[in-house]
């Protein structure tokens, strides 16, 4: 009896989670940077990235972080120079529509609310 009340309630929170909007904690908008390819450099976005998840960025090379970072999304957005978002400290916070200074080395990203 015990086990058939225990998985109703499990079913019925599941229920609940998948009910709720998975956009809810995604970014509206558009967060840019900058990357250096061979030869020349390229502007790359992230679109409507979803929240709470840490975003590595696209880079052609990987030892050359990208720089000139914009957040134009509806959310905050936490730089860090690592591509896993685990410093123990982030790198920079940009409010929406903020610019980080040219001099801020990015590799990962992720949003709040």
């Amino acid at each position: 009896m015990r086990l058939r009340a225990t998985v109703a309630a499990a079913l019925g929170a599941a229920g609940l989670l998948l009910s709720l909007p998975g956009s809810a904690l995604a970014a509206d908008g558009e967060f840019s940077y900058w990357v250096e390819g061979t030869n020349a450099y390229h502007q790359r976005a992230l679109l409507d990235p979803a929240g709470r998840l840490c975003h590595r960025l696209e880079l052609p090379n990987p030892e050359a972080p990208a720089y000139g970072v914009r957040n134009n999304t509806d959310a905050t957005a936490i730089v860090f120079l690592d591509s896993n978002c685990s410093s123990d400290v982030y790198y920079y916070v940009l409010q929406p529509g903020q610019q980080a200074p040219r001099d801020v080395a990015v590799r990962s990203v992720t949003f709040s609310r």
